[in-house]
């Protein structure tokens, strides 16, 4: 209504002056360790806020940038798993960790989306292979080309299973950094074991 009280003769009132902003020279900047979270959903009550962005809130959270980008993101119960090139990390979901004196951990409720972000002991990422993540319960297999590795990780922490029989084999095949050599990897819940392909693109090898 652009009427003062909707009435046929009143008063019309005007949109005015409008601010704006002419950028002569956009650029697009690429935060490959950083992450943004929106509002909420909630399929039961009908809200879908999936396409707001409040910048008055503190909705982005990043990584340590020296361990690359981030590759992959994986939920698992209240935990989001952090995939980086060389860093494997993850972030507690709506709670922080409190340290005591004595190094222990006690779990907090927070505000915050995404709260602390706690690593992964081990110099291990998926490299830039996010195709090569499978998981299967609270298993997580993927490879990591730079260090010559296939690993597991689980609730004890990474452990590398490509030492077990095959290391020299992984060694000879995975240290290729070309990217036309792609990694894809899956794991075969009947025969309980973690399968992956290394195929050359454009070749269907």
């Amino acid at each position: 209504e652009a009427r003062i009280r909707g009435g046929f003769n009143n008063t019309n009132v005007s949109y005015g002056a409008k601010a704006y902003l002419v950028e002569d020279e956009p650029n697009a900047s690429d935060r490959i360790n950083s992450m943004i979270y929106s509002g909420i959903f909630n399929s039961r009550t009908g809200i879908n806020d999936t396409n707001v962005f409040s910048t008055g809130e503190d909705i982005t959270r990043a990584v340590d940038p020296f361990n690359g980008s981030i590759q992959k993101l994986h939920a698992e119960d209240s935990n989001l798993i952090i995939f980086q090139e060389d860093k494997v990390s993850r972030a507690l979901i709506e709670k922080d960790a409190i340290y005591t004196a004595e190094e222990d951990t006690a779990v907090t409720t927070s505000n915050k989306v995404i709260g602390q972000i706690i690593a992964y002991a081990g110099d291990y990422g998926i490299s830039t292979d996010p195709l090569s993540f499978d998981s299967y319960g609270y298993q997580k297999y993927f490879t990591d080309r730079r260090r010559n590795a296939v690993l597991r990780l689980s609730q004890d922490g990474i452990t590398e299973i490509s030492q077990y029989g095959m290391k020299d084999w992984f060694r000879d095949n995975l240290n290729s950094f070309t990217s036309s050599i792609k990694i894809k990897g899956a794991y075969d819940r009947h025969a309980k074991q973690y399968v992956i392909n290394l195929h050359t693109v454009g070749t269907g090898l």
